[in-house]
């Protein structure tokens, strides 16, 4: 008797639908309501990433943090009860635990985009209290079964999953909270959370699951093996993915453990193997034809493909293995996987618990299988588009055809709710149905136009993107990028085709961060704070980058490089404007006397600053720097401000010592000041203006340099040829104009200049007598980058930094100045030989940015 029993024909084991007044019936029905609305959330934030701050990250945790915990965290209870014959246990309790977790998701989904860590840590922490709930429920359950039956060892599965949930939350909640920062941590920890809340809490579960409901949705007799197979696989799968996730955070401490880990998940394939054993003598008996079982065999065909690719990264070693699961999150496990197994439980399942009865169940499974075949093959061939290396360009077809595939489901699962409160009249229903699935199609096809405006580049592609407006690119002058959690400014930049693509990449985030090119070009991983340059070569064509930390790309962090033959903004040209004059480096000899009259003039106006790029400038007298003022020791210097400009300005001379409030005010437009002042010790003195926000005034180019020589210079420093050169930062803003707050703070410049142009002395070299002797004075006027003056090919045998020698004649000698913003001083040197000696500065990023510079050394005439 014991063969044609409940449990032998596991499908007749399965809860049936209850009256409609049915509290577990109503709960089944508001499960599948979530369900659907995290899936069209999910649907539309993955297809129309301009809606909302890190759209992808979204949709991934509304499918899987979303919808398919909730669908775990319900129907595993309701299977638990099937398998042990149980009473159902209070529903009061479990509708609270399941409003506890949805809270708490909702939480950590508005949590991380608005960066709010205490939300983040308190929808974690109520997610795994929930889930905590859930397992205990799940215990009590089991304990007081007395009648269970032979699959009640599926139960296991399930409170395994439960606490690989609290730990993998957990971390979770860690990374999105910030906590993790350290560049060797956080991948460790990113792993070991995607493994235990994917492979771990939604793979138990389905693992667990698939011996019942396989049998079920085939229509067949379950495998007279099958309970066997489930004690046999129970332990590798649960110890397999134990060891992998310790391995993977103790990696940090020993880097060989990744073989460890990866002996963990072979462990975990091995034990998912042996439990799908079963289901191919199911399948054997009966092949799958119908909507359900096809998704969950191919759902389950992706999870093999994913534990073998998951097996090969670990073995060679985290950094590959984190790499892997960047690329496979979305479209294997995310689509592939846990997508595709919901959809086909869910097509079994919600007509089982709410279909009222024989003729309801087939009302309802015929919309949730409408066109399942076209559904099915256009869903998994999108996948495999996404999962293989194809460029950006098929990126949104490729997605065009997951929405065709899986983006119908749960507008279909909509409709089915609606039906099931419906009496069940089938000869009625047909044009009812007709409309109903019309709907769908509908629904459908207004996401795939939608995806298809954004290919086209709609609403335009330069017209205020997620992260910023498009920048654009000169040949051969980094442009600078700034990685956050979880976007990448600029979003967009646009070259002119052949144009070497330079990026100069900060990371301003609290997490690690890289960018690369679909092709693998890109920088390594940047700790906070990091920051590389980076050339990409020739950009010919449009490309994508985009961070391959797993899950951040899916987050957004995006970049798009476009090619445009009209790019707008700047453009690289062969040499600079043939109307500009370079910035004279030459220090003119100190006035005589000692008091000097000297008139500023405030003008705003657009300039030139590297070849072929043009941005507005506020300037002294027309130019950036300002003028150079010369003097000695004990010099008076009476200045007239006069603000030409449309705001107010100001003047600070840090060769001055007064009353702050008096003489360093703001000048509204049109207005003058006097400002009076005694040189009272020799060096190199910054002036700038002071008028807040001070760092937008001295990055548009207000400031300039007093130099005060030291009192050897009236003797033997007198003839000493003398050169000046101010180092800067432009960050150029959209079109030439003023740029973001946001850039000049984030401290990564377009340009690093020496005297308010980038490589001015390249292609206009300074000449001096080779054999003599040459002071050079060096200033940095910021207003965030530090200075380190280097000449190539020479030493400095005097080096006086900020009121002091640091070395002198006979004494030894000095590679290079070193200067923090606001700091000045000089170098002298003596050129061996007539050559060329290039100088820059020794942050060599700053030099690529055109901080630098030739000088020739003439021959003796």
């Amino acid at each position: 008797m014991a063969e044609h029993g409940p449990e032998t024909t596991a499908y007749r084991s399965l809860p049936v639908a209850e009256p409609a007044a049915s509290p577990r019936k109503r709960r089944h029905a508001v499960t599948a309501g979530i369900v659907a609305a995290y899936l069209v959330a999910a649907a539309v934030l993955g297809s129309m990433p301009g809606l909302v701050a890190m759209p992808s990250w979204l949709a991934l945790h509304l499918l899987a943090l979303g919808a398919a915990t909730t669908a775990v965290f319900v129907y595993t209870r309701h299977f638990a009860q099937a398998l042990l014959h149980a009473r159902p246990g209070p529903e009061r309790a479990a509708s609270a635990r399941l409003v506890a977790l949805n809270l708490g998701v909702a939480a950590v989904l508005a949590g991380v985009p608005a960066r709010l860590p205490w939300l983040v840590a308190a929808g974690a922490s109520a997610v795994v209290l929930a889930v905590l709930g859930h397992v205990a429920a799940l215990v009590r359950m089991a304990s007081a079964a007395v009648l269970a039956g032979r699959l009640r060892i599926a139960v296991r599965y399930y409170i395994a999953a439960g606490a690989a949930l609290a730990v993998g939350g957990t971390l979770g909640g860690l990374l999105g909270t910030g906590a993790i920062a350290s560049a060797a941590w956080e991948p460790a920890v990113r792993l070991a959370h995607a493994h235990l809340n994917l492979l771990g809490w939604l793979g138990l579960a389905v693992l667990g699951t698939q011996f019942m409901l396989w049998p079920a949705v085939l229509r067949t007799r379950m495998a007279e093996d099958a309970p066997r197979a489930a004690r046999a696989a129970l332990v590798p799968v649960t110890a397999g993915l134990a060891v992998a996730a310790a391995a993977l955070l103790a990696g940090p401490w020993w880097p060989p453990l990744h073989w460890v880990a990866a002996a963990g998940m072979a462990l975990y394939t091995a034990g998912v193997v042996r439990a799908l054993l079963p289901a191919v003598t199911e399948m054997r008996a009966k092949a799958p034809r119908q909507a359900a079982p096809m998704a969950l065999l191919l759902g389950h065909g992706w999870l093999l493909v994913a534990l073998v690719a998951d097996v090969a990264a670990l073995a060679s070693g985290p950094g590959p293995a984190d790499r892997l699961l960047a690329h496979l999150l979305v479209p294997v496990l995310a689509l592939g996987v846990v997508a595709q197994i919901l959809t086909g439980a869910l097509t079994f399942l919600i007509p089982v618990t709410l279909g009222g009865g024989p003729v309801g169940n087939r009302r309802l499974a015929s919309v949730l299988s409408w066109a399942w075949q076209a559904r099915a093959g256009l869903g998994n061939l999108g996948v495999l588009l996404l999962a293989v290396p194809s460029g950006a360009a098929l990126r949104v077809p490729a997605w065009a055809l997951v929405v065709l595939g899986f983006g119908s489901f749960p507008v279909l699962v909509v409709v089915a709710l609606v039906l099931s409160r419906r009496p069940a009249r089938e000869p009625g229903d047909r044009w009812r149905l007709a409309g109903y699935e019309a709907l769908a199609v509908g629904c459908v096809a207004v996401v795939v136009v939608a995806l298809g405006l954004v290919a086209a580049g709609w609403p335009g592609r330069g017209e205020r993107p997620a992260s910023g407006p498009a920048a654009t690119a000169a040949s051969g002058v980094p442009v600078a990028v700034t990685l956050d959690e979880f976007s990448v400014t600029p979003s967009v930049i646009v070259v002119r085709p052949g144009t070497d693509l330079v990026l100069a990449v900060r990371n301003t985030g609290r997490l690690s961060h890289d960018l690369r090119l679909d092709g693998g070009r890109g920088t390594h991983g940047l700790a906070p704070g990091e920051e590389q340059t980076v050339d990409l070569g020739a950009v010919e064509h449009d490309e994508q980058a985009w961070c391959t930390v797993p899950g951040h790309h899916e987050a957004g962090m995006t970049l798009t490089i476009r090619t445009a033959d009209s790019a707008p903004g700047p453009v690289r040209s062969p040499a600079p404007e043939p109307a500009r004059q370079p910035f004279d480096a030459a220090l003119a000899p100190a006035p005589g006397g000692t008091e000097h009259t000297v008139t500023l003039r405030v003008e705003q106006r657009t300039e030139e600053v590297a070849p072929g790029v043009r941005q507005e400038v506020w300037t002294y007298n027309g130019t950036v720097p300002g003028p150079v003022l010369h003097g000695r020791v004990g010099d008076t210097f009476t200045v007239h401000l006069v603000n030409g400009g449309t705001m107010e300005h100001s003047l600070d001379f840090h060769a001055s010592q007064v009353d702050p409030g008096t003489v360093m005010r703001p000048v509204p437009p049109g207005g003058e000041l006097v400002y009076r002042f005694r040189a009272e010790y020799a060096g190199i003195w910054l002036y700038h203006c002071g008028t807040e926000p001070m760092i937008e005034h001295v990055a548009m180019g207000m400031y300039g340099a007093v130099v005060i020589d030291p009192p050897t210079s009236d003797s033997a420093g007198a003839s000493i040829a003398s050169e000046v050169f101010v180092q800067s930062e432009f960050y150029l803003g959209d079109g030439g104009g003023v740029p973001q707050r946001s850039r000049l703070l984030s401290s990564n410049p377009d340009l690093v200049v020496f005297n308010g142009y980038a490589g001015q002395y390249r292609t206009a070299p300074i000449h001096v007598p080779a054999g003599k002797r040459v002071r050079l004075w060096v200033l940095d006027a910021g207003p965030n980058v530090p200075a380190a003056f280097h000449v190539v090919g020479t030493q400095f045998d005097t080096v006086y930094k900020e009121g002091a020698y640091l070395v002198t004649p006979g004494a030894g000698a000095a590679q290079e100045l070193d200067l923090q913003p606001g700091e000045g001083g000089f170098v002298e040197l003596t050129f061996p030989q007539p050559g060329t000696y290039p100088f820059l500065t020794h942050r060599l990023a700053d030099a690529e940015r055109g901080a630098m510079g030739t000088i020739i050394a003439d021959p003796a005439p």
